[in-house]
């Protein structure tokens, strides 16, 4: 290859990998956890706290009705206690 097909092939990859990484969206809204899926932004993201909660409750504790900070100080109720997150209903 010789120097001016090297730097105009370098240069496609630049252009092309910029194009490309323009089309990755990031949205900084989406629910994190559990503990928010009763407010707005998650019920419009999954379509209803119940969806959301399946999703977010997936390999998490499902049993335990109160869950405690790592201090051990704060008590906070579950959400995803008794959610079965194996059954998806829409």
């Amino acid at each position: 290859m010789n120097g001016l097909a090297a730097s105009s092939f370098g240069l496609f990859l630049l252009l092309s990998s910029a194009s490309v990484a323009a089309q990755v969206q990031v949205d900084v809204n989406r629910p994190r956890n559990a503990y928010e899926c009763d407010l707005p932004h998650a019920i419009r993201w999954y379509g209803s706290e119940h969806r959301c909660l399946q999703e977010l409750c997936t390999g998490r504790n499902v049993t335990n009705q109160w869950t405690f900070d790592r201090g051990g100080s704060r008590r906070r109720k579950n959400p995803c206690y008794g959610v079965s997150p194996q059954t998806f209903e829409d």
